[in-house]
C-alpha cells in the first residue's frame, strides 16, 4: 500500500481591494503566534460600597502578532510552489517590500518600490489608506489590517543586498462593523 505524501500548508497574507493584488506566502510558517484582546470597564463608585463595581464599556482590539523568516539562501519546504521575490543583486528587498506595502497608502505602483516607498507618492495629492488584508493560517482565516511591520535584516551579499530577514507582523482583526469600504477606507457600518 502506497502512502500519500502530504505537503505542509503555508500561511499567507493577501490584500483585499488592492490592484494588483498583493499575496505574501510565508516561506516558513511562524513558530509562535500571540493573540491578545482586552476589554474596557468603567469604575462605578457609590456611597456605602466596600469596593467599586465595574460596568462593561466596550471590547478592545484583537491583536495578532507573529514573526516569519525569509531566507534567500536556503530553500523553504515549499520552494517549488512559493517564489521569493528577488532583485537584480539577488537580494530579497522585493519580498520585504511586499510586507511594507501593507503599511503605506495604496499605490498601483507598489511593485516599483525600491529602498523607499516615498518616490511612489511624489505626484500624489490624495491618499487611500493602506490595504486591508486577509490572514490565513491553516483553518484560521481573519480579515484584518496590518498595524506594525518590523524587519530585521540578518545577512547580506557583497552588494549589501539583504539575503535573510525576520519579519515581525502585528495586525488587528476587523469586525463586522469596520469592513473595508470601496477605496480601501475602513468605515463604520452604514445602516
Amino acid at each position: 500500500m502506497r502512502r500519500e505524501q502530504r505537503h505542509p500548508i503555508r500561511g499567507f497574507l493577501v490584500s483585499v481591494g488592492l490592484t494588483p493584488e498583493l499575496l505574501v506566502e510565508f516561506q516558513y510558517n511562524p513558530s509562535q503566534l500571540s493573540d491578545r484582546r482586552s476589554v474596557s470597564y468603567a469604575t462605578l463608585n457609590a456611597p456605602g460600597l466596600i469596593m467599586p463595581t465595574r460596568q462593561y464599556v466596550s471590547g478592545g482590539d484583537r491583536t495578532l502578532s507573529f514573526t516569519v523568516r525569509i531566507d534567500g539562501l536556503m530553500p523553504g519546504p515549499m520552494d517549488k510552489t512559493i517564489n521569493i521575490s528577488r532583485d537584480a543583486d539577488g537580494g530579497i528587498t522585493p519580498e520585504l517590500n511586499k510586507y511594507r506595502t501593507f503599511l503605506y497608502p495604496q499605490s498601483e505602483q507598489w511593485q516599483r518600490a525600491g529602498g523607499s516607498f516615498m518616490p511612489l507618492y511624489a505626484d500624489t495629492q490624495q491618499f487611500a489608506s493602506p490595504p486591508p488584508c486577509r490572514l490565513s493560517l491553516g483553518n484560521r482565516v481573519i480579515d484584518c489590517i496590518v498595524t506594525d511591520v518590523s524587519i530585521t535584516e540578518l545577512y547580506f551579499n557583497t552588494q549589501l543586498a539583504p539575503l535573510r530577514a525576520d519579519v515581525a507582523i502585528s495586525l488587528v482583526e476587523l469586525t463586522p462593523y469596520n469592513r473595508p469600504a470601496p477605496g480601501g477606507q475602513v468605515n463604520a457600518r452604514q445602516a
